[in-house]
């Protein structure tokens, strides 16, 4: 018996120990204040502005024909990486020429209505309908345009850098990437 008590008590201490360890909390982890915070972004409380001229490179090859505003709603669209939220609003029939993105663009209608297509070459017969809580992705490269139907509001989200190159109609083939 004299042999098992060490043994014994042994387990006992380990036992103990173990227990206590298991219901520690775990060690704080060091975070900024802001990135504790939850964000809210109240209908209408946007702040609308321009579109950077540093967002658009080339030509549009059709004519907008109407406004389009932006609202940047979270994050940093310039920066390469990072996430970003940001809000256009356009005016009935206005027109976002074809174009392309470096990275993949995912977007909700939030108010009104759009109607995207596909292709390097503005064309009425290919544009499809994304009514109000649509919603449509165009990957890195994709060539597409687009139109708002009555006063619209489109949610766009990603990884920037969110960068609009136009299509123009001698260039319409994807740059090639480089070795």
């Amino acid at each position: 018996m004299s042999l098992h008590r060490p043994v014994f008590l042994s387990l006992v201490v380990f036992l103990a120990w173990s227990a206590g360890a298991q219901s520690q909390a775990p060690a704080k982890t060091r975070t900024t204040a802001k990135a504790q915070r939850a964000m809210v972004v109240a209908p209408g409380s946007e702040k609308w502005g321009d579109v950077p001229a540093a967002a658009l490179v080339g030509t549009p090859s059709v004519e907008m024909g109407g406004t389009l505003r932006l609202a940047v709603i979270q994050g940093d669209p310039t920066k390469p990486g990072r996430t970003y939220t940001l809000r256009l609003s356009c005016t009935d029939g206005l027109k976002i020429a074809p174009h392309w993105h470096p990275t993949t663009e995912n977007v909700t209608v939030v108010k009104g209505e759009a109607a995207v297509g596909m292709g390097s070459k503005w064309d009425d017969a290919a544009l499809q309908k994304v009514p109000l809580g649509g919603f449509f992705s165009a990957g890195p490269q994709m060539r597409h345009f687009a139109q708002c139907k009555g006063d619209t509001i489109l949610q766009v989200h990603g990884v920037g850098p969110f960068v609009v190159n136009f299509v123009s109609p001698d260039n319409s083939a994807p740059p090639k990437k480089e070795k």
